[in-house]
Formats: C-alpha cells, sequence, structure tokens
C-alpha cells in the first residue's frame, strides 16, 4: 500500500511539473495602453484592429491582430519603451513602432510605411513620455512649406473615396504601383488632384488618380525620402 501511495505521489508531481504554466502578467506592462487600437494603414483594407495585452507569451507582452492584412497580420507580441511601443512579429522581431502624437500612437511599418493607431477603449497615452523635439511628434515634412504636417496628413486619405488632395511638391506619375513601371507624367506642387484610392504595396503607399479626363489611371506616393528625412507627396484636403 506505501509503494502505491508513493507511485500516485510522483504521478502528481510529474503531471504538476509537465502542465502548462498560466500566462502570467506583466509587471512593467503600462496597463494604460493595454486595450484594444483601431489601426488606419491608409489601404482599403477595411477595418483593421490591434490588441495589447496584459499578460505575457514567450518571454514578451502578447498581442493580436483582427482583420488586418499585410505585415499587421502577423502582429503577436509589442514591446513598451520610453517615447512609445513596438509591435512585434512571430518571429520577435520589431514590425512597426510608434510614438505618441496628439492623442494617437503615429509609426512606421518595417517597409517605410505610415501608420495611425487610436484608442478605442479608453486607453490614454499620458503612460508615455514623447520623444524630444517638434512637441514630441514624429516629423513628415511638406516640401513646398519644409515644415511638419499634422498627424491626420501622415496617412493616406481615409474614404469615402474619390478625394481631392494637394501636391506638396514635384512629383512623377507611374503607370503601374510599381517604382519601375513607365513615368507618364508629373503633378507640381499646389495642384490639387483627385485620388481614387491608396494600397499598401511592397513599395510602400501607392496612390491611384485618374488621368486623360478619367480614361486611364497612374500613381503617386504618398510618402518619400529625400536626404534621409521623410517627406509627404501630398496633404488630405484641397
Amino acid at each position: 500500500m506505501a509503494f502505491r501511495r508513493l507511485i500516485l505521489a510522483l504521478m502528481a508531481a510529474l503531471s504538476m511539473a509537465t502542465a502548462p504554466l498560466p500566462a502570467q502578467a506583466q509587471p512593467g506592462a503600462p496597463h494604460r495602453l493595454v486595450g484594444m487600437w483601431n489601426v488606419d494603414a491608409g489601404g482599403p483594407v477595411g477595418k483593421c484592429q490591434i490588441e495589447l495585452q496584459s499578460h505575457s507569451f514567450a518571454g514578451r507582452l502578447a498581442a493580436r491582430s483582427i482583420m488586418c492584412m499585410g505585415p499587421l497580420a502577423f502582429v503577436n507580441g509589442w514591446s513598451p519603451d520610453r517615447n512609445g511601443f513596438a509591435l512585434l512579429g512571430l518571429d520577435g522581431r520589431p514590425i512597426a513602432s510608434f510614438a505618441p502624437s496628439r492623442g494617437i500612437m503615429n509609426g512606421r511599418l518595417s517597409d517605410g510605411s505610415l501608420v495611425v493607431m487610436r484608442p478605442a477603449g479608453g486607453q490614454s497615452l499620458e503612460a508615455v513620455q514623447p520623444a524630444p523635439g517638434n512637441g514630441g511628434n514624429p516629423c513628415y515634412i511638406r516640401e513646398d512649406t519644409g515644415k511638419c504636417v499634422p498627424p491626420d496628413d501622415t496617412v493616406a486619405p481615409r474614404g469615402p473615396h474619390p478625394v481631392r488632395v494637394m501636391i506638396t511638391g514635384l512629383m512623377n506619375i507611374r503607370r503601374e504601383r510599381s517604382l519601375e513601371s513607365q513615368i507618364v507624367g508629373q503633378v507640381k506642387a499646389g495642384q490639387c488632384i483627385i485620388v481614387n484610392a491608396c494600397f499598401d504595396t511592397k513599395w510602400g503607399v501607392r496612390c491611384e488618380i485618374p488621368m486623360d479626363g478619367g480614361t486611364t489611371r497612374g500613381f503617386i506616393l504618398k510618402y518619400y525620402e529625400k536626404k534621409g528625412r521623410d517627406y509627404v507627396g501630398f496633404v488630405n484636403r484641397c
């Protein structure tokens, strides 16, 4: 009988040792950031949300994406820092990084595209400290003035499309979304044009515009880089 009790005790101990550990709360998590966020990546991909969670999984804070496409579809973790936080992929590498900007989180995907996250569950951005310089806001420049644009102009225009926008610097029009496609025209600073839609592509955000009275189409850049600085090709109004 004693031997049988010993065997049962060993089996119980082994079961406890091999059972999966419950998710543990992360003491350093800024809980005022935890919750659901609405994501605006500029493309016509419908509603995309990211949930930042307070427990840890695989050694990092857990996160999940809902109805997202592109790199954001692979979010499964996040990492807070002094100036904001980063979204992490399945391999633990950063997918996008964010900093606070006037009540939103303004960030950049690893492919260079800009993206905005807006609180959907009462989160407070007082939980993070803005980065120094420009009031803590990431600076994306309009070439015609040399000044930073407000947060609403750092993302592609939200619908309903088509929308009228104003070009902020000389820019090529290409036949297709690819940067290697044929140049079929140019737009100039101060010119107001129609944007039919914008698309998240491997070349970044490309926006379709009507040409030749609407019989053909072309594509322009929403963002570009020059001499190490980030610019917007147009502001989302005219």
